[in-house]
């Protein structure tokens, strides 16, 4: 796990390099030199950030085990652990991404403008999208470093004075409750991708709105059937980059009901590349569906629960690019605000459901799960 909470913080970084950049480059002209003040006070600020950031949680968290000790009580979601992680987290994000955008500025002020695609009206108008993207993997690596401090510094004080049991995930689950996450994943993510559909759509068929057209209609319906199977499949990719979970990538990936979906959607792909754009569509959407309703098998065999975490995220981030009129901007007017904001607090409650029907701390009087 190691090697995936890394490849995590090194996403965070290598997402926000864009923005950084993009905010760097400014909108004047190209620069002949970069400044690297900033640079260096990003870094010196990250640095001694982190060091602070570190012995202040630990002094927190011995405190609040102490506290828990005394009461004979523990609290798993008021752990101070988290807060100072992220601080630390979001520095070095800063920092780190400060100092390569810094450089892929000064290294394209030596070429010519117009081969600089970040001058481009695309990559300012994903700047939100980005920075929402950054953020959210950059709580994502806080999370994964928070739980790791709380797993070898304060759980083990409170096992061994009784004060907490920690129930640790089965490792296999049974055909019956593997095919019950595979169903609440899928309900959840078309869930998240219809809320940003109905916003997408609805506010269009008042009295004299812009008609949805047929094309938006279409990748709509494709958004909502398919969006979990294409993001089960591309975490089964990330599954396969990764060392620790390439095991377990390839045991989902043989599964039948893996190798049928795959299979239908390459069928129909080549029936839509040889013009039967009907029969190919349908085959395609098909594939699709069943790809979404299994979640080709990775839920039941990737490390959870943070796996249904990304699967969560993707599903937000999914419906925030992808919604029929929808843009990688910030959201427009109070419906497309409202869709944003009610898509993010149910993707937030169910993230936090799953959590803690995975990892639980309870009192040797409680009944496990």
């Amino acid at each position: 796990m190691r090697g995936i909470s890394v490849f995590v913080g090194f996403v965070a970084i290598i997402v926000a390099v864009v923005p950084a950049t993009v905010i760097i480059r400014g909108d004047g002209e190209r620069p002949n030199d970069v400044s690297w003040v900033p640079v260096i006070i990003a870094a010196v600020v990250a640095v001694v950030g982190f060091v602070v950031c570190r012995v202040l949680r630990f002094a927190a968290s011995r405190r609040f085990v102490d506290v828990s000790l005394q009461r004979g009580q523990y609290q798993p979601y008021r752990s101070p652990a988290f807060p100072f992680t992220l601080v630390a987290w979001v520095l070095i994000v800063v920092a780190g991404s400060t100092a390569f955008a810094s450089f892929n500025v000064s290294e394209r002020a030596k070429g010519p403008s117009a081969e600089d695609p970040f001058r481009s009206h695309t990559f300012t108008d994903w700047l939100p999208a980005l920075v929402i993207l950054a953020g959210v993997v950059t709580v994502g690596a806080a999370s994964y470093y928070s739980w790791d401090f709380r797993r070898r510094h304060e759980i083990p004080v409170l096992e061994a004075h009784g004060v907490a049991t920690f129930v640790e995930p089965p490792r296999q689950l049974s055909k019956t409750e593997a095919a019950k996450l595979r169903t609440w994943m899928w309900l959840r993510g078309t869930t998240i991708e219809g809320l940003f559909l109905a916003g997408a759509l609805l506010p269009r068929l008042l009295p004299g709105a812009d008609r949805p057209s047929e094309q938006e209609a279409e990748l709509g319906l494709a958004m909502l059937v398919g969006g979990p199977g294409a993001i089960s499949f591309t975490l089964l990719l990330i599954m396969f980059v990764l060392a620790p979970t390439r095991r377990s990538a390839w045991d989902a990936l043989r599964q039948r009901s893996s190798l049928l979906a795959i299979g239908v959607g390459t069928v129909g792909a080549i029936l839509d590349s040889n013009g039967q754009e009907i029969t190919g569509g349908l085959t395609t959407l098909a594939a699709l569906l069943f790809a979404s309703v299994t979640c080709l098998n990775i839920m039941d065999r990737g490390a959870q629960p943070w796996l249904g975490l990304a699967f969560l995220m993707f599903s937000y981030l999914l419906g925030y690019l992808a919604a029929p009129d929808g843009h990688p901007s910030l959201p427009s007017g109070i419906a497309g605000w409202a869709v944003a904001v009610l898509a993010l607090g149910y993707t937030t409650y169910q993230a936090r459901s799953h959590w803690r029907a995975w990892y639980a701390l309870v009192s040797p009087i409680s009944m496990p799960r």
